[in-house]
């Protein structure tokens, strides 16, 4: 991997505004609103706050993670991908690049939200749990990366928004990101949990209540991993192929 692509793709993701909007500022504002309209009792044996927490952090690093694919998109229709081709910039560092760029967005969009249930609803953790919670949940993105390099070498620019923000906005919605779960009924929580989604916001809030995924979760992450990302390499070298 070029690590001078890599510092540039990372610059580059920081200064772009819309992106770090859904990434930085629309998960701190829902934790906020949502953490105070559920009130103060338990979820998932967790409290409300806490939960909101871990969902709101997942729905951020999810839109850093997933915003990659739009980038992808919009450099195949001006062609920057295919003059980077002439470079010696492979094109699994040019994709790796995209990746690494998006999880380095979605660690301070994590830092973000955590910081305000700190502040604002006392969740009190030591350095350590921290530090494992995030990892769980970055870990746990691994499907969700491979599918926004999917979207970004399939979706169509005049469709482009409308795929992806569909797509993104289902997965928060059925992987219980905005309405938990247990609100469902039970043939949905079913569909819920066949989504990888669902899995990333439990990898942390198991961490809280000092237990692991579960065979079951690491199941499902891994097999999205694998299908999603078999589909995104296929697209890229048919991508390659017509460039």
């Amino acid at each position: 991997m070029n690590s001078t692509y890599v510092r540039s793709e990372i610059r580059r993701s920081f200064r772009t505004p819309r992106y770090l909007i859904f990434a930085f500022g629309m998960p701190l504002l829902m934790f906020l609103v949502f953490s105070r309209a559920y009130g103060h009792g338990t979820l998932g044996g967790i409290s409300v706050p806490t939960y909101v927490m871990v969902s709101m952090a997942t729905f951020g690093a999810m839109s850093a993670v997933f915003g990659t694919g739009g980038r992808i998109a919009m450099e195949r229709v001006v062609g920057w991908n295919r003059q980077l081709r002439l470079t010696a910039l492979s094109g699994r560092g040019y994709v790796s690049g995209k990746a690494v760029a998006g999880f380095a967005v979605a660690v301070p969009s994590l830092a973000i939200v955590f910081a305000a249930g700190a502040v604002f609803h006392h969740v009190d953790l030591s350095a350590g749990r921290w530090a494992v919670l995030a990892a769980s949940i970055l870990l746990a993105l691994l499907p969700i990366a491979a599918l926004g390099v999917w979207i970004g070498y399939v979706a169509k620019s005049d469709n482009l928004q409308a795929v992806s923000g569909g797509i993104y906005s289902l997965l928060a919605l059925f992987g219980g990101l905005w309405i938990p779960v247990q609100s469902f009924p039970i043939w949905l929580v079913d569909v819920c949990k066949a989504l990888p989604v669902y899995w990333v916001a439990e990898a942390g809030r198991e961490v809280l209540q000092g237990h692991w995924l579960g065979w079951e979760g690491v199941g499902v992450l891994a097999a999205w991993t694998v299908v999603l990302g078999v589909l995104a390499a296929r697209a890229y070298r048919r991508s390659t192929a017509r460039g």
